[in-house]
C-alpha cells in the first residue's frame, strides 16, 4: 500500500462492515474471534500494518462480553486500524497472535491477567505484573478486593 487513501480502500473491500467511531477517527472493524489471527495475518502481510501499538480488553459485564481490541499501525502508509473481537465473558477465549505480531506476547500477557481472557498458543502465559495469589481479575468492573477503595462519585 502506497498511502492511507489506497489501504482504506482495500480495508473497506475486506471489511464491508468497517466502522468510524466519533471519538477515534481510526478505521474500526469486529470480527469473529475464530477469524481473528487470518485477519491480522491479512492485514499484516498484504496491507502492511507492521507495528501492533496495543492489545486490550474492555468488560462489558450488561451484555456479558469481553471485547479485545487491537490497535495497528502500517509505517508504510502512516494509516491506524482498530480491530475488535467479542467474546463471552464466562469463556473468554482467543487464539494468540503473537507468531503474527511478536510484541503481542506481552501485551497479550498483560490483558490475560488484567481481564481474564485467555489466549490459545500463548509461548509463554505467566504473570506478569500481578502476584501469583491474586484472584481475579482487576480490570474487570465486578472485581472486589479487600485493600480495594473506590473513590467518591464526581457530582
Amino acid at each position: 500500500m502506497k498511502n492511507a487513501e489506497d489501504t482504506l480502500a482495500a480495508l473497506r473491500g475486506r471489511y464491508p462492515g468497517l466502522e468510524y467511531r466519533p471519538a477515534d477517527p481510526a478505521p474500526s472493524v469486529t470480527v469473529e474471534p475464530g477469524a481473528l489471527r487470518d485477519h491480522l495475518a491479512f492485514l499484516h502481510d498484504e496491507l502492511a500494518f507492521d507495528f501492533l501499538v496495543f492489545v486490550t480488553a474492555m468488560d462489558r459485564p450488561a451484555e456479558g462480553a469481553l471485547e479485545v481490541v487491537y490497535r495497528l499501525f502500517s509505517r508504510e502508509s502512516r494509516t491506524t486500524v482498530v480491530v475488535r473481537a467479542r467474546l463471552p465473558r464466562d469463556s473468554a477465549r482467543i487464539p494468540t497472535v503473537s507468531d503474527v505480531y511478536r510484541t503481542a506476547e506481552w501485551h497479550e500477557r498483560e490483558t490475560a491477567e488484567l481481564f481474564g481472557v485467555v489466549f490459545e498458543g500463548h509461548p509463554d502465559p505467566r504473570r506478569l505484573l500481578l502476584p501469583d495469589d491474586l484472584e481475579g481479575f482487576p480490570l474487570r468492573k465486578d472485581f472486589t478486593h479487600p485493600n480495594l477503595r473506590k473513590l467518591p462519585e464526581v457530582p
